[in-house]
């Protein structure tokens, strides 16, 4: 029998994003976010982060998800970029985030301290161009889950290093689910 941790979602809105960017969790791609000083005939780039070469080239990679779980629950050794982009027929989806490192959140589900409080749980907004689109910090625990609706599997976008691999968290028995919404 394992222990129920329960998700409140939060909508996915500009001031939650910019609490978790603020955070150090993500660094949110947006409008006006990045500009750089351009002066006229002049054109300015500098990267946002490089990633480590000893993880392979970028690659672009397609998620479905399709379960109720958060079974891919875990961080990665570097950083990757979400890329929401998606449709109404999709079923919704769920993307939980710890507000502690995974040796924190494991050493709370050890002790049986885990609680809800310990993550943000976004109901995700596709297609925003304020909140769609963010680099998930490397080291971050999070993962996805989609509700309990009919509808296809939720699809999206997501560029990482080619040898990226999930590290799980191990929650001790515990299990993390989205409350049911009215």
């Amino acid at each position: 029998m394992s222990d129920i941790i329960t998700l409140q979602p939060v909508a996915m809105t500009p001031c939650v994003m910019q609490d978790l960017e603020d955070r150090g969790l993500i660094v949110r791609l947006c409008p006006r976010h990045h500009e750089l000083p351009a002066k006229p005939g002049e054109t300015l780039w500098e990267p946002i982060y490089d990633s480590a070469e000893s993880l392979g080239p970028h690659r672009l990679i397609t998620v479905s998800v399709n379960s109720t779980a958060f079974a891919e629950f875990g961080t990665h050794a570097d950083n990757e970029e979400f890329l929401l982009i998606g449709d109404d027929s999709m079923k919704p989806l769920y993307l939980a985030i710890a507000l502690a490192t995974r040796q924190e959140i494991e050493r709370k589900a050890r002790e049986k301290t885990l609680t809800g409080d310990d993550f943000v749980c976004l109901r995700v907004k596709f297609n925003d161009p304020e909140v769609s689109f963010f680099t998930m910090r490397a080291h971050v625990p999070h993962g996805e889950a989609v509700g309990r609706a009919e509808g296809r599997p939720a699809t999206f976008y997501v560029t990482e290093p080619r040898d990226l691999e999930t590290d799980l968290s191990d929650f001790g028995g515990c299990e993390l689910r989205v409350a049911e919404e009215r």
